[in-house]
């Protein structure tokens, strides 16, 4: 019996008071909508794993991605850093780009790789791959930021030149390349990466650990394994959806059975709003009936790729048992603020970012002191439109549909919402708040000057 005592005495970490260097999960979903979960309102999509989540944690109305579309925001999230700060040309490197993630940057991962944290991603990377034009260079990759370990694909798995890869040692290797043209190696990456996932936890139970989740889904084109092929009312786009919130459902899980809940944070996010319109199955069968698969931005307007609310609004889950109080509404938070709020917690100092710390707005539920200014970055990276307090500013306009829903806007002529009360973006009102559509004109040309 003392023998037995002991082997389940040594099976367990010694447990960490909960603020003390926590356990870190940031799951960022790949063109999930604001409307994708069954907390937001859907109707037929279940996700109870994360639902749950956003009912016993924090759940974000007003969680902003600071790109509307993949490698800018994936940037902003690992760097706290507006996207016009990268170099890079557009907000997708394609993968025949001579640019990368800069190993001058500094990433969450190498902040929190410092503090003594285990360090893994598992999914899409999407910042750089070595290529013929950058000299083949490992620096593209994971592990020449912060990553002690990665299994993942380079980038989107709709490339034709896309790869799985895996890290090995201090090099990687190819598991699958052409995914395009595999898709049963798409059908695994859901449950792949979180296979990778729960034996990497098990391994550093001992040490505070990050885990960076990326999966490739629900990008189009859509892929699910068998199991979970038929399983929703809303067609594949559900099944999907079902096949992720399970998976994150086993992670958690397993950070339970290791006693480690009260120590870990979970961070559920999307890069970008969802895929709102696609072309017919005659003009693009590559995706087949695509008009079936996109997502939702209700009640927001557009998708991704847009200046409009739908391409950067996305859910936002904060969830941490015992820390965080149920049933919390700390809006608003953006990508931006990821990296210097986790930092703080893990008891990191960082250097000047564009995020804020907001670790006592997740401690404690109260307001942030200082007032949200947000800029939402195009195509270009520049900037678009900014918003301040609740209201946002727009001074030129992408829609994903092509349809400017009848508005046209420049420095000259910029679009005036008050977003907390018009989720739609249906009314202008820059004649009649003259002061405050200056206000935010010049706020938005001293962050251009910054």
């Amino acid at each position: 019996m003392v023998a037995l005592l002991i082997a389940v005495a040594l099976t367990k970490p010694q447990v960490r008071p909960a603020e003390e260097r926590p356990n870190i999960i940031v799951v960022f979903l790949d063109d999930a909508g604001y409307g994708d979960f069954e907390h937001n309102g859907n109707p037929v999509i279940e996700t109870p794993t994360i639902s749950r989540m956003a009912r016993e944690g924090a759940n974000f109305t007003q969680f902003y991605a600071a790109s509307a579309a993949c490698t800018a925001s994936r940037y902003s999230l690992l760097t706290g850093r507006y996207p016009k700060r990268s170099g890079f040309p557009s907000w997708v490197l394609d993968p025949g780009s001579p640019q990368h993630l800069a190993t001058r940057e500094t990433t969450l991962a190498e902040v929190l790789k410092a503090k003594g944290y285990a360090t893994a991603m598992f999914g899409k990377w999407h910042l750089g791959t070595p290529n013929e034009r950058n000299g083949q260079t490992p620096d593209a990759l994971p592990l020449a930021h912060g990553f002690d370990r990665w299994i993942g694909t380079d980038v989107s798995h709709d490339y034709d030149a896309s790869r799985l890869m895996e890290s090995q040692g201090s090099g990687y290797r190819t598991i699958a390349s052409g995914l395009t043209s595999q898709p049963d190696v798409c059908a695994s990456l859901t449950e792949r990466y979180a296979d990778a996932a729960i034996d990497f936890v098990r391994q550093n139970r001992e040490k505070p650990f990050f885990v960076y989740l990326a999966p490739n889904m629900p990008h189009l084109g859509l892929f699910v394994s068998k199991a979970f092929a038929g399983r929703s009312r809303r067609g594949l786009l559900g099944d999907v959806m079902a096949e992720l919130d399970h998976h994150l459902g086993r992670l958690w899980k397993t950070v339970e059975e290791m006693g480690l809940a009260k120590n870990t944070l979970v961070l559920v996010t999307s890069d970008n709003g969802p895929w709102i319109r696609f072309q017919n199955t005659a003009s693009d069968p590559k995706y087949g009936e695509a008009r079936m698969h996109v997502g939702y931005a209700q009640p927001f307007r557009d998708g991704k790729g847009s200046s409009w609310e739908g391409g950067h609004r996305v859910p936002g889950v904060v969830y941490w048992p015992g820390t965080i109080r149920p049933g919390q509404r700390l809006d608003p938070m953006s990508t931006l603020d990821v990296l210097p709020t986790l930092a703080g917690l893990a008891g990191a100092r960082v250097g000047p970012v564009d995020g804020r710390d907001l670790r006592s707005t997740v401690l404690t539920g109260k307001s942030p002191a200082d007032p949200f200014e947000f800029v939402y970055s195009g195509s270009d990276n520049q900037g678009w439109a900014i918003r301040q307090g609740p209201w946002k500013l727009h001074i030129r306009i992408t829609s994903q549909t092509g349809d400017s829903y009848g508005f046209a806007a420049s420095r000259e002529t910029p679009l005036l919402f008050q977003v907390e009360q018009d989720l739609g973006e249906r009314f202008d009102r820059s004649s009649e708040q003259p002061a405050i559509r200056d206000r935010l004109l010049k706020g938005l040309a001293d962050w251009e000057a910054r």
